[in-house]
């Protein structure tokens, strides 16, 4: 289109380059994705296992798992790098764990005690029933001043725990997260259907929502500290990737040879 120095088409070239330049992104995710994807698919069974154990180490020895109270774990499939060991670790750790299902566009996590708990659901893959969801078992998560100190979590009716003893008033939180494509910035391409993109903000805005002192009830809930760690193969990091300004950055990017972090971590 030819633009002339008028507003109104200054306007409607200003939007059709940004339409352009998201479509060209968007074309240039899906070409990398799929490049990747066959690189992923290609690794022989026996340099994954050597690959996976090599990842597993990582995370496990990292401080930030030995503070997780909580792990928001994806359950692998096919070529992804595989999470069933970690989440058996982590079950046997006493921690909370709960893994993601796919409800048309949208993603909850949901609370799991046991592998047998995760089924095939979406595309194949391991989801777990909808037994107690992240949000719901979060928003219990504060108990009265005056009780506060030696008392253990207890089993209720709804089969949800309260919390205590979670040192100054926070609890961590570690999230694995898969992906296709990332680059040493940590920006990540996904499997472009946003799942991730939009559970991240909404944590965000239930955090928002959530801070501070419960007005009813007088009772303060404690403050989460959330860690997002992507878990790939080194052959999943470009030098570069594109990017959109929506798109989450995990907080770590954990591969067979080593950790990528950010500085800090947010507290929620």
């Amino acid at each position: 289109m030819n633009c002339s120095k008028t507003s109104i088409q200054s306007e409607v070239c200003r939007m059709e380059k940004m339409v352009e330049e998201r479509s060209d992104i968007t074309q240039q995710k899906r070409i990398i994705r799929k490049q990747v994807l066959a690189v992923r698919g290609g690794i022989s069974a026996g340099d994954r296992e050597q690959y996976d154990e090599a990842i597993r180490e990582h995370v496990l020895t990292y401080s930030v798992y030995g503070e997780a109270r909580v792990i928001l774990a994806y359950a692998s499939y096919q070529s992804e790098v595989d999470t069933t060991a970690l989440i058996k670790r982590a079950l046997a750790d006493g921690k909370y764990v709960f893994t993601p299902k796919v409800s048309g566009d949208d993603m909850e996590f949901w609370r799991i005690t046991a592998m047998e708990d995760l089924k095939k659901g979406y595309r194949g893959i391991p989801e777990p029933a909808e037994s107690v969801s992240f949000p719901a078992w979060l928003a219990r998560q504060c108990i009265p001043e005056a009780v506060r100190g030696d008392v253990h979590e207890t089993e209720n009716s709804a089969g949800t725990e309260s919390m205590a003893g979670c040192g100054k008033g926070i609890f961590h939180v570690m999230m694995w997260m898969p992906g296709v494509v990332f680059d040493q910035a940590r920006h990540r391409i996904g499997y472009g259907g946003g799942y991730y993109d939009r559970y991240l903000q909404r944590l965000a805005c239930m955090r928002e929502k959530n801070h501070g002192d419960s007005v009813d009830t007088g009772r303060k809930r404690q403050s989460m500290l959330l860690t997002t760690a992507a878990l790939a193969y080194s052959c999943q990091v470009l030098a570069q990737v594109p990017y959109e300004a929506h798109d989450i950055r995990p907080d770590m990017l954990v591969t067979e040879e080593g950790v990528l972090q950010q500085a800090d971590t947010e507290e929620w």
